[in-house]
């Protein structure tokens, strides 16, 4: 059996494993708490995590304190907070303390800090309590199947254009057409390989279910009227649709920018520069157990996972954070 050969199969029996697991994963449905099972979610913060995991609540969160006045941002992204500046639940809290531990008050620093924090990692913890998320760790070995199956068939590809130059895989055997490069010989399955990893990993990192599916259609539906339209409540609006739905146009890129921001190196310095002060783990790529972690859109440092449902401008996400009971990191949905 020739080395090209060999490839095709491997590709071929690491693509079914991969796409076994992520159909079963995908159509497992997580085990509520008995006494949580009837438990509605109303709550905007719930639903913002829903819709978008961590960077969802916070860019909710700072636009509401914005909304009435707590909060203050101006140019570039800079986030002060206006005396007397009260919080009246625990995400709130959240905010007003993250921005206190935020040097210069930067809304790229402030946003994952507050993703990061307690109260809105056990958001994630509650809502899989309730069978409406599932819990990071549940497709964590697909996760990382499909990025090994990714990065093999590029190593593969780059090794084969070496070849094509040196011949150092010159097996020997008929080839057709004539001297037909390895690289070429192998490019179909190579590309396959991605293709599936990608399309897998990308399903596994949906962490919505269908009753979470069910609970944000029904607030949306309630609450539509209400998060739209130029009386439209900023923290709803966000919740319920992303940054992108704000009337406030300067708030609206101010957010926007941040969860660009999220995507580069601004990121892994927000985490490294407020990570010892909140206490909370990171993960890079939303794997690490206990973490909730996940994007809509915008991203973060933590990679563009998907948790939960769609909607127009969504957010970034980040992770960290433990939190009561178990584990505490990604939700977010993407459109």
């Amino acid at each position: 059996m020739s080395f090209a050969q060999l490839v095709y199969l491997a590709v071929a029996a690491s693509s079914v494993v991969l796409i076994a697991g992520t159909v079963h994963t995908r159509r497992a449905s997580p085990s509520p708490r008995t006494d949580l099972v009837d438990v509605p979610s109303h709550d905007l913060w719930e639903n913002a995590f829903l819709a978008g995991g961590p960077g969802r609540v916070a860019d909710a969160a700072i636009a509401g304190m914005h909304g009435d006045g707590r909060l203050a941002i101006g140019g570039p992204g800079t986030v002060s907070a206006r005396r007397p500046a009260v919080s009246h639940d625990t995400v709130e809290s959240a905010v007003l303390e993250a921005l206190a531990r935020t040097p210069g008050g930067s809304l790229a620093r402030l946003r994952p800090t507050v993703m990061r924090s307690g109260a809105v990692q056990q958001i994630g913890d509650r809502l899989a309590d309730r069978g409406l998320l599932r819990r990071p760790e549940a497709g964590r070995p697909w996760r990382q199947l499909a990025r090994l199956q990714i990065g093999a068939c590029m190593g593969i590809f780059f090794l084969g254009i070496f070849q094509s130059v040196t011949g150092a895989l010159d097996d020997g055997a008929p080839q057709y057409p004539q001297n037909m490069p390895f690289v070429l010989k192998v490019t179909p399955a190579v590309f396959a390989g991605i293709f599936i990893g990608t399309l897998c990993r990308n399903a596994v990192r949906r962490r919505i279910t269908k009753d979470g599916k069910r609970a944000l259609k029904r607030f949306r539906t309630a609450n539509k009227a209400a998060a739209t339209g130029p009386a439209a409540m900023p923290a709803l609006a966000v919740a319920i649709g992303g940054a992108a739905l704000l009337t406030d146009r300067a708030l609206r890129e101010h957010l926007l920018e941040a969860q660009r921001a999220a995507r580069g190196p601004a990121a892994a310095s927000a985490v490294s520069a407020s990570g010892a002060a909140s206490g909370a783990g990171w993960s890079a790529a939303g794997d690490a157990g206990g973490l909730w972690c996940g994007s809509s859109g915008g991203g973060t440092g933590c990679g563009n996972s998907s948790c939960g449902g769609s909607a127009s401008g969504t957010g970034g996400s980040s992770c960290g954070g433990s939190s009561s009971g178990g584990s505490s990191s990604c939700g977010g949905g993407s459109s």
